[in-house]
């Protein structure tokens, strides 16, 4: 009989995954996504789903799909925001009873079968209580359409995930209302030169001691300050809160997007490769274009660079040379 024990390539993933989670300084909410998101990676499974404790009530706070998309049918018809009875639910029967609930044929329970989407919805599925120590604070779960998907392991492996999102959440909840206004920037949303500094310096770290690699890209609104000057600064606000929005919709949650400057932009991330960040920026380069994110001469330009062995100053002065070729290259006419 196979051990229940996570493999090391699962637990290895983990562990890379708790140290980005770390190294961004993420919100109870985006630990819930990005969690979701690994477990039904790790697990192979149609889609994941966080539901948290509310009184007498679980409300789903994450969803995520993953091999077999995020369809309504592949995670059970549960939305972000669906509120459930505590007492009539798979995800409030697992907190009630403290330990994990799988289900290897959901059409053959009564409770999965009324809880669940109808034709095409998932076939088996499996829950785990998120605890912290004694208490429990909601569910973790995860979908598959084809009947008795999850293993032992399966479960030991949900369970080590759970801990994570526990974690975030009682932190949540013993400290509510933390503040964030010293490492953000007021009008994009985006982490500030601090929150950068921080997040450069540990992802060099992490670098150095684990050889984990990343890159980073900076991002430059040129013509901006012309534009401002002729449109006025609502206008150039304007544009930085658009392009700081597709930053974030087309950037991974272990990414880090910043504000670094008037008119730059910053992206840290990890695990990257030169040619997967340079995927990225030009990816939010023609999104950058197609939404017209920028108004008349104003064009973004990136500058990309893989981590070596150095410091933050060395990697900031080769990506704004980067930078530099890029503006160069834009600037240029048609040959």
């Amino acid at each position: 009989m196979a051990s229940s024990t996570p493999s090391q390539p699962r637990l290895l993933a983990i562990i890379e995954l708790q140290n980005a989670i770390a190294a961004a300084a993420m919100t109870a909410d985006d630990v819930m996504h990005i969690v979701a998101e690994r477990a039904g990676t790790l697990l192979s499974a149609s889609a994941a789903v966080v539901a948290v404790v509310e009184s007498d009530e679980i409300v789903v706070r994450a969803v995520a799909g993953a091999a077999a998309g995020d369809s309504g049918a592949a995670h059970g018809g549960h939305e972000v925001g669906r509120r459930m009875p505590r007492a009539r639910s798979l995800a409030g029967r697992c907190v009630a009873e403290h330990r994990a609930l799988r289900i290897d044929d959901a059409a053959a329970d009564p409770d999965a079968a009324a809880e669940l989407a109808g034709g095409g919805g998932p076939a088996s599925l499996l829950y785990v209580p998120l605890l912290y120590g004694e208490t429990p604070v909601g569910a973790l779960g995860a979908f598959a359409p084809r009947r008795s998907a999850f293993s032992d392991e399966d479960v030991e492996t949900l369970r080590v995930l759970a801990q994570i999102i526990a974690i975030a959440l009682h932190r949540a909840y013993t400290y509510p209302r933390p503040r964030y206004d010293g490492l953000q920037d007021a009008l994009t949303g985006l982490g500030n030169r601090r929150a950068f500094d921080q997040r450069l310096d540990a992802e060099l770290n992490r670098n150095r001691r684990f050889g984990h690699s990343f890159s980073l890209a900076l991002v430059e609104l040129d013509g901006l300050e012309t534009a401002i000057d002729r449109l006025g600064q609502a206008a150039g606000d304007e544009m930085l809160r658009r392009v700081a929005t597709i930053l974030k919709q087309h950037t991974r949650m272990i990414d880090g997007c910043f504000r670094i400057g008037a008119d730059e932009l910053a992206i840290v991330m990890p695990g990257t490769s030169l040619e997967g960040a340079q995927v990225v920026a030009e990816r939010c380069r023609a999104h950058g274009v197609q939404s017209r994110a920028c108004d008349g001469p104003v064009h973004l330009s990136f500058g990309v660079v893989a981590a070596a062995h150095e410091t933050a100053v060395q990697i900031v002065e080769r990506a704004t040379a980067a930078l530099a070729h890029d503006r160069q290259r834009g600037a240029s006419p048609p040959g």
